[in-house]
């Protein structure tokens, strides 16, 4: 039975794709369980000098898997426990003294670009449309977004991204500086594997020690971690099942829950 993520090495770079095509790769347990496992055995590995994180068919990653997340709201000790896995995951990537590329393929939404934004940056293809879209189902980020995606576009832009769930395109991305570099659907693969490669020749040593040296101040431990802590009341709450449910049902949310106002 195929796996969840390929692991392919070439000229230095090790690329990593998300397989779950049908669910547009989002992310389950089992994903990011491979995720870190991969992670791990990169960094013991000389031969990886840079990593590149890519999806399969016509998405990057869509998110979390929602199925899972409904079955796991019913508790929010169980929540809680899937949202450590994946800080976990995502705190790895940028600790790791390698460099680690977000490639986007295809549509990125809410944990999926939770996912790019915790890459040192990111490259994406001209068809590939970027989001945070947790509003629309009455949820909120729970995988560093409300510490990362400010450092990337700053407050302000980060709020409206956040508040209104727009979706970008690769240009209106790159133009606010969320995607560093875009590249024509025809070239991506070759062209990210020529950057790639072409970075694997420097010294890793240097890239490690800028890596280090540039690691955003806001994303902290507990700044993380009160995110997680909040994504637990909201999600497993009354306005978070209903987001699930109405995803599930395919219907228009209907949200009930008062401001919280503390």
């Amino acid at each position: 039975m195929p796996g969840v993520l390929d692991r392919e090495l070439r000229d230095g770079v090790l690329l990593l794709t998300m397989r779950r095509p049908a669910q547009m790769n989002a992310l389950s347990s089992e994903l990011l369980a491979a995720l870190g496992s991969a992670l791990t055995d990169a960094v013991a590995d000389p031969a990886v000098r840079i990593l590149h994180l890519t999806g399969s068919g016509r998405a990057f990653c869509a998110g979390a898997d929602l199925t899972e997340a409904a079955e796991l709201t019913t508790d929010p000790a169980s929540f809680r426990r899937w949202l450590l896995l994946w800080k976990q995951v995502f705190q790895a990537i940028g600790e790791t003294r390698k460099p680690v590329v977000a490639l986007l393929n295809g549509l990125t939404l809410a944990g999926g670009l939770e996912l790019a934004l915790a890459c040192d940056f990111i490259l994406a293809s001209s068809s590939a449309r970027v989001g945070d879209v947790h509003a629309n189902y009455g949820l909120v980020p729970g995988g560093g977004g409300t510490q990362r995606l400010p450092d990337a576009v700053g407050t302000r832009y980060a709020r409206w991204l956040m508040y209104t769930g727009a979706i970008l395109t690769a240009e209106e991305a790159h133009r606010v500086g969320l995607v560093q570099q875009v590249f024509s659907d025809e070239t991506f693969v070759e062209d990210t594997w020529a950057m790639g490669a072409a970075m694997a020749r420097r010294s890793a040593t240097g890239l490690g020690f800028m890596k280090r040296m540039t690691a955003p101040a806001r994303v902290n431990g507990p700044g993380l971690d009160l995110e997680l802590e909040g994504a637990v009341h909201v999600v497993t709450g009354v306005d978070g099942r209903e987001g699930l449910a109405a995803f599930r049902e395919k219907r228009v949310p209907r949200f009930t829950a008062r401001p919280d106002l503390r």
